[in-house]
């Protein structure tokens, strides 16, 4: 019998009013996580990935609101949950790690106190939860513990300022985390082990992970499936494996092909030319389309439906080559 998904999205639309008019930055969006899996949500900036992952947490914030759709996490729907019973959803059950963590954690706290205040909301005391403080900062491996727990933030790298942030959300088990470009202005090596670390965190604590990046690398490297959006909506979502062997829609393909290459013989890198469009007023049909190297009339005039292309794999194309798997 096939397990009910931990995460499951449907048709969410996440809207914000601005003085010329309203425009949707989530437009309709669908898919789910399984327990233990590793989702990665990919796309540009402006692409609507952050502003759907606020929305999970029930945190857009104003002038923006949830307009309609469903979110059910272990099967409870969190849009009908009053905000109290939401506030024991958020850290508990489900926990973010944001962009920046020098601006989510307290200049004027030690590190180790930050984490302490998470863990004694279980009900334990503050010498408990120092201890329990710097059990988490050695299993998101950082280097003595104990004296690194009396550090403030300012004295501390960027790669483990990401760690103290990890620790902090895995300090109360949250069956779900979502990291949102979690290494985001490291380098190349830190972020290699942040990525690590995320994976062996989901295996001693089964956490499920949302990942939200714009870097197919980072996707190739942990995720067990993934999800690409494209001005608000999604466009293409299905295992990892299926993704990279055979992408379906242009965008994805693009992205793909904008990734670094071993050999030097690819010459310089591709571009996706244009930028993403202005949501206050997208494109008719297709969104894609005024940067799509395929565009046919039927993309400027309807908006594709997403279809099956192949088990567990969907995409949202009108080409032609695209029904048919083709890789040109």
């Amino acid at each position: 019998m096939m397990k009910t998904p931990l995460l499951s999205v449907k048709n969410l639309t996440i809207a914000y009013q601005s003085p010329s008019g309203s425009f949707a930055a989530v437009d309709h969006l669908s898919f789910s996580i399984k327990e233990g899996e590793i989702f990665a949500l990919v796309g540009e900036s402006g692409c609507g990935k952050s502003t759907a992952a606020l929305g999970f947490m029930r945190l857009v914030p104003e002038p923006g609101s949830i307009c309609s759709g469903e979110i059910e996490f272990e099967g409870r729907d969190l849009l009908s949950l009053p905000e109290k019973e939401m506030e024991k959803v958020r850290g508990r059950r489900m926990g973010m790690i944001f962009q920046n963590p020098l601006d989510s954690l307290n200049p004027v706290y030690t590190v180790g106190n930050q984490i302490q205040e998470a863990v004694v909301l279980d009900k334990i005391t503050k010498k408990e939860g120092m201890k329990k403080a710097i059990e988490l900062l050695r299993d998101v491996r950082i280097s003595d513990p104990s004296h690194r727990a009396s550090n403030f933030p300012h004295e501390l790298s960027g790669g483990m300022r990401q760690r103290v942030m990890i620790g902090m959300m895995l300090s109360r088990n949250p069956k779900l985390l979502i990291a949102d470009e979690p290494t985001t202005a490291l380098d190349v090596t830190i972020q290699a082990q942040i990525l690590d670390l995320c994976k062996d965190l989901k295996e001693k604590y089964g956490t499920s992970i949302l990942i939200i990046t714009h870097d197919f690398g980072i996707v190739a490297e942990i995720a067990d499936k993934v999800g690409v959006m494209y001005a608000g909506k999604l466009v293409e979502v299905g295992e990892v494996f299926k993704i990279f062997d055979q992408p379906l829609h242009p965008y994805t393909r693009l992205l793909m092909k904008a990734l670094p290459q071993t050999s030097k013989k690819e010459g310089r890198l591709k571009t996706i030319p244009g930028t993403v469009p202005n949501l206050m007023n997208p494109p008719t049909g297709c969104r894609f389309h005024p940067r799509c190297p395929f565009t046919e009339q039927i993309c400027r005039e309807k908006a594709p439906p997403m279809e099956s292309g192949g088990e567990d794999h969907y995409f949202a194309c009108h080409r032609k080559e695209a029904e048919n798997g083709s890789h040109t």
